[in-house]
């Protein structure tokens, strides 16, 4: 991403956002996973305690893992609405030069149709996908409704 950049800086940015999210996404779904299959225990000594500097432990709480992984899922999909904004400014653009100018070849013409078909697939998966991230990110025990 970083030799060939995006068309824009705004698009530039949103990828690199993006990428950042899924450095926060990824282990925190991987630590889950793990200590939701009992792979990994629920806490280990911290750098400090290996060192004999302390007795800290470093805690995997299956919920916080899960949530904080949802966050950052969450945060890719809002992000992904932004860069799909962006897409259809650029597409509109293009779309209006090939109209003005005199080579509008069928192969112009199909080019753009794809880069529409994209986009729009891409719309409707984004859409899909921010209902249950946004499900996701709420911590469970908001739901739950305490009867007394």
């Amino acid at each position: 991403m970083e030799r060939n950049p995006p068309p824009t800086r705004t698009l530039h940015t949103i990828e690199r956002l993006q990428g950042w999210s899924m450095l926060g996404f990824y282990p925190f779904e991987h630590l889950y996973y793990l200590r939701a299959h009992n792979l990994i225990p629920t806490s280990i000594p911290s750098f400090s305690a290996i060192l004999g500097r302390s007795s800290k432990r470093i805690s995997f709480d299956e919920n916080r893992l899960i949530i904080w992984s949802c966050r950052f899922w969450l945060l890719y999909v809002v992000l992904q609405f932004a860069h799909l904004r962006e897409d259809r400014k650029l597409l509109l653009t293009r779309q209006k030069n090939l109209r003005k100018g005199k080579g509008f070849s069928a192969e112009d013409k199909e080019d753009l149709r794809n880069r529409w078909d994209a986009f729009w697939n891409e719309f409707v998966a984004n859409t899909a996908n921010f209902p249950l991230a946004l499900h996701w990110f709420v911590p469970f025990n908001m739901y739950v409704i305490h009867a007394y």
